[in-house]
Formats: structure tokens, sequence, C-alpha cells
């Protein structure tokens, strides 16, 4: 029996290796008739089979794919890791929707949430979007919307009146427009008591590696929650976006992620994974004629500006983001790649030296034409804990350390400075050493 089906093995190879990642999302692929029974077969005909004539009911696919087929390609794996990841991305994942009802214009603006703490028995959650997806220059008032809705992952409906009754009221925590993050929060919520969602975890890592395979997880079209799959395919660049009007414009830049994954209208303030289910960005804007290109705002910077976010939440709604006033510039000196690491990803490293201090308490310590090398952030009201502890390999890892620092931290800058490594220690303990970014 084995060696008939090992013989219309040879008949379905080649579709089934073109199809794999098709079939494991739950389509049936034709193949080819078979020669023997003259009938159209899929894999699953054959794996039913192939559990049959070995007498072995419980045998898994992957275990029949190794026996039968001796498929133990990459791509299988990728497409079985995929759809795993997939699955539990979706149930930290939601529908926003702002609305404002000001007199001079009413209107609401759909877009995509992630789920970044729940406490399913209190009712309570706490979602990550974009603050474009809450902010309109168009609408009255400050901009902001007045009422924010979410819809946790299958509770969205095509029928109004089951879609309004699974609505989740939510309340803005924090916007920052020079970051596109905002926070939101969900209290005593008897639909969150009865769901089964679950928090995303940030990935921790500092860096992004070109062909890390990605997906998004967001709001699609404004068609509810969808997926599309992809690849990071620039590991850091910035854009610049307009959250104003043609005639009033309000343009801000920022550091992305770029990637192949599709992204749509709807998709902003969705979450991108890696396929450990791990949050490495939240998609902010896709390229306007490119549909292979779109943005995420890298994990890196964003996990901490919502940490800060939620640090100095008192309970009022707040705009803007407070971050250390250092007056350091920098510039890169030198770009060059150490080939390939250990896990055989390339890394960039990056020459970062300080271009001049222009206030602050870092004026007089440290000069232009130092090195960066580390930043290290203690607390001295908690025993000199350490918050952040970061190697400066990259410009973007200055900035990004930068975000964790409070009022009353002390930043150890470690720095080259004529040929000489040291470490130079800047406490910043006055209100004046913080700027509120909006």
């Amino acid at each position: 029996m084995k060696k008939s089906i090992k013989k219309i093995f040879a008949a379905v190879t080649a579709a089934f290796c073109v199809a794999a990642a098709i079939t494991f999302g739950g389509c049936m692929q034709s193949v080819p008739r078979d020669p023997i029974n003259g009938k159209d077969l899929n894999i699953y005909d054959i794996y039913e089979a192939a559990k049959e004539a070995s007498g072995n009911p419980d045998m898994t696919m992957q275990e029949f794919l190794k026996e039968y087929f001796s498929y133990t390609s990459s791509e299988l794996e990728a497409a079985t890791s995929v759809k795993a990841a997939v699955n539990r991305a979706l149930m930290s994942s939601v529908t926003v929707k702002a609305d404002w009802d000001t007199p001079l214009s009413a209107g609401s603006v759909t877009g995509s949430g992630v789920i970044i703490d729940i406490d399913c028995e209190k009712g309570d959650m706490t979602v990550v979007t974009n603050c474009h997806v809450l902010y309109s220059a168009r609408m009255a008032g400050d901009g902001f919307a007045d009422s924010v809705s979410l819809w946790l992952y299958g509770s969205e409906s095509s029928y109004p009146e089951t879609n309004e009754n699974n609505a989740i009221a939510a309340k803005i925590v924090a916007t920052s427009k020079s970051h596109d993050i905002a926070v939101l929060k969900v209290e005593n919520s008897a639909r969150v008591k009865q769901s089964k969602a679950v928090k995303a975890e940030w990935a921790t890592g500092e860096e992004n590696y070109l062909g890390e395979t990605v997906f998004a997880i967001g709001n699609a079209n404004a068609d509810k929650i969808s997926s599309s799959v992809g690849f990071i395919s620039k590991d850091i660049e910035d854009i610049s976006v307009n959250l104003g009007t043609s005639s009033n414009p309000e343009i801000y830049s920022y550091g992305v992620l770029r990637t192949s994954a599709t992204i749509n209208s709807g998709n902003s303030g969705g979450g991108l994974y890696n396929l450990n289910c791990q949050l490495v960005g939240i998609v902010n804007a896709k390229h306007k004629e490119h549909d292979t290109v779109g943005y995420a705002l890298p994990a890196a910077a964003s996990r901490r500006v919502v940490a800060r976010m939620l640090a100095d939440y008192n309970g009022t709604e707040t705009h803007g983001v407070k971050v250390v006033r250092h007056g350091v510039f920098v510039t890169v000196s030198d770009s060059y790649s150490t080939g390939l690491n250990d896990d055989g990803y390339v890394e960039i490293r990056e020459i970062v030296r300080v271009n001049g201090v222009a206030f602050g308490e870092t004026l007089g310590t440290l000069t232009t034409g130092d090195v960066l090398k580390r930043v290290r952030i203690l607390r001295p009201s908690e025993n000199d804990r350490v918050i952040d502890d970061m190697d400066i390999l990259r410009e973007h890892n200055f900035y990004d350390v930068m975000l964790s620092a409070v009022l009353g931290d002390t930043v150890e800058y470690t720095i080259e400075r004529d040929g000489t490594t040291m470490t130079l220690p800047v406490t910043y303990d006055e209100e004046s050493d913080f700027v509120i970014e909006e």
C-alpha cells in the first residue's frame, strides 16, 4: 500500500509544492487525475489513505509528509508557522472607529488597534493605535475624536444592529502626532469579560533584518480584520506625512521599517508581527503608488513611547509625550556592514558622532566630535535601577533609548574622545529638562 501511495505522490508532487501554503491555509487544492483510479485528488485524500494504510489514525500531517514524501522544506515550516502565528495575533487585534460629533463637521474614521494589556476578569484592556486614526484636522475643536469604539476579532458584523451591540467603548489615554502613537483604555466591559482575547507581546530586539517574514493584521479597507503576509524589505527609513490639510499642512517625519506585506486604508494602527507572534511594528502608512510598499513604526521606539504615555497617565486624556530635552545633535560619520552574524543575518554599523550640544544639562558634558558608544539610564530614586541600556550601533538607537528617561533619571553617556573611552553621567532632574512632543 505504501508503494501505491508513493505512485500517487509522483502525480501530485509539483502541484503540492507550489500550493503548500494555500493548502495549509484551509483550501482544497485540486491536482492532476490519479492515473491509477482516474479521479481528482487533493493532498488530504492522500493523507487519509496513508493513515489507513499505516494503521496509524493519529498520524499528523507533518509525520505523513516526512514518512511518505520526505518533505522537510523551509516552505512547509513557514506555511504552518504563519498559520499558527496569524491566528494567535488575531486574538490581540481590534477594529477601531473614531467619531466626531461637533456641530461644524460630524463624521467617523476607521482603523485598527493592538491589545497590549488585558484583564478579562475585570473587563479591562489597553490598546495601541495610530494617533492619525483619532485625529482629523478637518474636524472642529482640537481635532481629536469625541468617542472611540472597538470591536474584537470575530465580533464585527455586516448587520448594523449586531455591530452596534458588539461595540466596546474606549477612552483616549494619550496621543502623540510626533510619534503617530495613541493609547486607548477599556474598563469593565462585559464583552471583554466574555472574550478569549489575549495581549500581544512586543519584540524586544533593537534591530530588524531584511527578509524576515512578517504579517500585518488589521481592518483593511474597513472590511473587518484580515491578514497579509510579506517580509521586511528595509529596516529603517524616514517618511513624511501631512496630518493637516492642503491649505494648513501639519508635516511630521517618522522613522519606519518597510514591508512587502499588503497595507491598505484601515490597516493604520494594526500590528506587524514576526513568526514568533511578536509585534515588530505598528502599521501607519502605505506607498501611494506601490502596493508592495507599506510602512510600520518600529517596536523599538513605539514600545518606549507607549510605556512613557502609560507611566504619565493620571486619568486625564493627554496630547503629547514627555521626553528628555537633552539638546544633543548627532551625525553618522561612517556606515558599513560587518557581514553575516551567527544567525546568518547582515549587521549594519554606524559611527554616531555628536554634532553639537545646543542646550540643557548635557551642555558642557558632551562635545562635538564625541563618538557615542553606549547609553545607560539609571533611576536614583530606585537605588540606581537600570531602566535602559543600549549600545549605540545605529543612529536611531540613540533616539530610541532616550525615550526611556523620566524626570530625575541619570543618563550615562559612554563616549570615545580622542581615542579615549569615558563614561559621563548627566542627571535630568528639572522640569525644564523635559519637553512635550505633541
